[in-house]
């Protein structure tokens, strides 16, 4: 499972999601405003990979 932090673009809500796998369409929505415009933080990236990777949520062992 991995915990996906999430800022809209649009009304600047940070949101956070939790997943097995890649995150699906219906999740990148923000809750507040209703906007798809979102994108994933940067520690988010770091700890967990891009949104659209097939390991996205996977645990990781290492960061190398």
């Amino acid at each position: 499972m991995a915990d996906i932090d999430l800022v809209c673009l649009d009304c600047k809500h940070a949101f956070g999601i939790v997943t097995r796998a890649t995150i699906k369409e219906k999740q990148k929505r923000c809750p507040e405003c209703g906007s798809r415009h979102v994108r994933q933080t940067l520690a988010s990236f770091l700890r967990n990979g891009t949104l659209s990777a097939p390991d996205c949520g996977a645990e990781r062992t290492s960061y190398g």
